[in-house]
């Protein structure tokens, strides 16, 4: 098993263990703790959050940066020399596109409220089913769906790119947008959608700008 299998795996037990305890209790500890401290929806989570969705034009659609991204693909299929880059765009892009959706769905399913609206209503033993729209982040799905598949492609800037989804994941459950749970579920969907789809870009050599043998 590759480096890059074992992170993904890695992300796979991190957001299961979030969401386990976080329904095991954790959620509503964090919840409440937050917000009776000075910590809850901190300026700089809250202008990140701005940034990095006008950036990746999520504020448009959700859809849209991983449509793109598809059309990129299909139209650098074309050259034979691109094939591997356009191998390595598909791969980001339908993990982002899947993640989004797979995300977007199942709020529908489960309907749970968000924190902060649970907060006000004071009821913490109604909040599933309830027509809210929480569970799982729509917002982790994205980002994880994003920076995930390019961990993967990039084994050795996948540090770097992972502190952005994880800056996400922290500055919704600080502004009580989402539970702890919310994060871990969608950190485990795009992990293993990462893992499910990594050979939509193979051939592994060449995945930016094709082999060396077809450079030269």
């Amino acid at each position: 098993m590759t480096r890059q299998s074992w992170f993904m795996l890695g992300h796979v037990a991190a957001g299961s263990a979030l969401a386990l305890l976080g329904l095991l209790g954790l959620d509503q500890v964090v919840a409440t703790g937050l917000h009776a401290s000075a910590y809850e929806d901190l300026w700089v989570f809250r202008a990140g959050t701005t940034l990095l969705d006008t950036v990746t034009a999520k504020e448009a659609s959700k859809f849209l940066l991983g449509l793109v991204l598809v059309a990129c693909a299909g139209a650098l299929f074309i050259p034979a020399r691109t094939r591997g880059l356009a191998r390595g765009t598909l791969f980001v892009g339908v993990v982002q596109l899947l993640s989004t959706l797979v995300a977007g769905v199942s709020k529908n399913l489960f309907g749970r409220l968000r924190p902060f609206e649970v907060l006000q209503s004071g009821d913490w033993s109604h909040y599933w089913f309830v027509d809210g729209n929480s569970f799982p982040s729509g917002h982790a799905g994205f980002y994880f769906g994003l920076f995930l598949p390019l961990a993967f492609l990039f084994p050795r800037w996948r540090w770097p790119l992972v502190l952005i989804p994880w800056f996400i994941a922290v500055a919704r459950v600080d502004a009580n947008h989402h539970f702890m749970s919310d994060i871990g579920v969608s950190i485990v969907m795009a992990a293993a959608l990462v893992l499910a789809l990594s050979r939509l870009a193979q051939p592994r050599a060449g995945i930016l700008l094709g082999s060396r043998a077809q450079g030269q």
